[in-house]
């Protein structure tokens, strides 16, 4: 008999999920927290994502952002995979040479839609980027 919460076993595999994610070995980042609605990654920059300035090209921050947004979404999700439908970002500043934390919120969650808000801030607290994205419910479970 375990003492863990569903909730704990369900974010427990959407960590086990993150880890088995082919884009990691591009894209470095690590999963900080997970709780109901919410959820945040970090950048683990290094020169190979630098642009031609060298700052961490914007691309790279996008897919933070929206991999940020999707877990915050599946938290809601109850085991069904989302793919993203649509995604803005607002680059607000550059970032060079530091981790960026990205936090993603859940703002609604339809029957099939799922809305996000994403904010992406250096470690230092510089506010890089702000997103949003929304996400489409498949009728398909992702495995624990």
């Amino acid at each position: 008999m375990t003492s863990e919460s569903p909730n704990e076993l369900y974010f427990a595999s959407l960590h086990r999920l993150f880890e088995r994610t082919p884009a990691l070995s591009f894209v470095r980042q690590t999963l900080e927290e997970l709780a109901p609605g919410r959820a945040r990654l970090a950048l683990e920059p290094d020169d190979r994502h630098n642009n031609g300035a060298g700052c961490i090209h914007g691309g790279l921050i996008a897919t933070v952002l929206d991999s940020v947004g999707w877990f915050a979404c599946a938290t809601r999700s109850e085991g069904n995979w989302l793919v993203t439908a649509e995604f803005k970002v607002n680059f607000l500043e550059v970032a060079a040479h530091e981790r960026v934390i990205t936090t993603g919120e859940l703002l609604k969650k339809g029957s099939e839609l799922f809305h996000a808000r994403m904010d992406a801030r250096t470690e230092r607290g510089r506010h890089v980027a702000t997103a949003l994205g929304t996400y489409t419910l498949l009728p398909r479970k992702f495995r624990p």
